[in-house]
């Protein structure tokens, strides 16, 4: 039987700190498999994420969010990935066509209400991803700003239905050096907007490259007081 329990999750979460991410990865795809998947929008750690997976397991379930605003680079990122490792991306979209989102709301929602924008391309679509999974595995790090500096290896949430959800964060403990150190020692491919001045990649509309001494995340929704999409945060995490 799969370990659910909060109080359990953040004794195991609280085992798991210092270990290395492939050891906390190989557990979490142990023990909820078949199912688990592991979420990627294609930034340098869900990069790093897959290398380790595909080793592990190389069929390994991965779905990605398609919000019909991805760079190109970003896109040739997917494919170059799906050949290295075999893989076929699940890809999930808003519920509603393009067309239908921007008849609704205009062509730049992004720009009149952002939040709105990420809960119709990012928020809903992962929701519906997570539906047909127990345990999500994503690429957070502590250290990529203040909004992600409380995540837990192991986090326990609940499905719309009440049913329990795991969210494992491997990378939790690593820095963005570390995480940096494996892609170049492994040859990982990455997006190479990394290397012209972004620090996290999300949709072309809301994403800039950093400016010297800004946070990680300043790139995102840049002056608008925004940090995360929702993806992370629409669902309340389960005290352990």
């Amino acid at each position: 039987m799969s370990l659910f329990e909060p109080g359990a999750l953040a004794e195991r979460s609280r085992a798991f700190e210092g270990r290395p991410p492939e050891e906390i990865l190989a557990w979490a795809l142990a023990e909820y498999a078949p199912r688990v998947a592991i979420s990627t929008a294609f930034g340098v750690e869900g990069c790093a994420l897959l290398d380790m997976a595909v080793a592990i397991d190389p069929k390994v379930q991965v779905f990605t969010v398609d919000t019909d605003f991805l760079f190109p680079e970003t896109r040739e990122l997917m494919q170059r990935l799906e050949e290295r490792y075999g893989l076929s991306f699940t890809v999930f979209r808003s519920a509603e066509p393009r067309e239908v989102l921007e008849k609704k709301h205009g062509f730049a929602l992004w720009s009149t209400d952002p939040d709105q924008c990420c809960a119709l391309r990012k928020v809903e679509p992962t929701r519906r991803a997570l539906a047909a999974v127990d345990a999500w595995v994503a690429g957070l790090r502590r250290d990529q700003g203040p909004s992600r500096a409380g995540i837990q290896i192991l986090e326990r949430y609940d499905h719309d239905d009440g049913t329990p959800l795991v969210k494992v964060n491997p990378l939790a403990g690593w820095t963005r050096k570390d995480t940096w150190r494996y892609v170049v020692e492994r040859g990982v491919p990455y997006n190479p907007l990394l290397d012209q001045g972004y620090k996290s990649v999300g949709c072309w509309p809301c994403t800039r490259a950093v400016r010297e001494g800004e946070d990680e995340r300043a790139g995102r929704w840049a002056g608008s007081g925004k940090t995360e999409c929702g993806i992370h945060t629409f669902m309340e995490r389960k005290a352990g």
